[in-house]
């Protein structure tokens, strides 16, 4: 049976992340996850996947769906309740039976916001550059300057996850 979001009533997709309970809603946007996997969403959700999911939801505006009285917990339909997010400490409404986020638009845009402004990419590169890739960089940049060639803007490797589990439930990039 097809589990439905509690703002709109629509139903609900998971998306396949290897270690990651995250279920989105398609119609308003909102998105569940477990509360106790706060950074498992900034290590399982990539940079360029976030900054892009951020980027439709601003675009999508007229979608989103507000809490309204008498929404339920997506897996217990227990009542939500006013509170404040762990980890966080965002005003929303939260759960009383389990550790689950249920995070309308709105509560979604202001968390993603705030791990698109520190990203995670850089926390596992070594803090000292070797000084052959200096090198190497500079003549690729000399070379691309006397070629006429510019790099792509976009590395296609980091809109792989994108492309590959987010595309399809969130629709195409504005």
């Amino acid at each position: 049976m097809p589990i439905c979001c509690p703002f709109c009533k629509s139903t609900v997709v998971k998306v396949d992340l290897s270690a990651f309970d995250l279920r989105i809603c398609p119609h308003c946007l909102a998105a569940f996850f477990p509360s106790d996997k706060t950074m498992a969403f900034r290590r399982e959700v990539f940079d360029k996947t976030r900054e892009i999911w951020l980027s439709i939801l601003e675009a999508r505006k007229a979608d989103w769906v507000e809490y309204t009285e008498g929404a339920c917990c997506i897996d217990h339909n227990e009542l939500l309740i006013e509170g404040k997010l762990p980890d966080y400490g965002i005003p929303a409404h939260i759960t009383t039976c389990c550790g689950m986020f249920h995070l309308p638009a709105s509560v979604l845009a202001q968390i993603l916001r705030r791990t698109v402004l520190s990203p995670t990419d850089g926390m596992m590169i070594s803090r000292s550059a070797k000084k052959h890739n200096a090198i190497v960089v500079f003549f690729d940049s000399l070379l691309n300057l006397v070629m006429g060639q510019k790099g792509p803007s976009e590395d296609s490797i980091d809109l792989i996850q994108y492309n590959v589990k987010f595309k399809d439930i969130l629709g195409p990039r504005p």
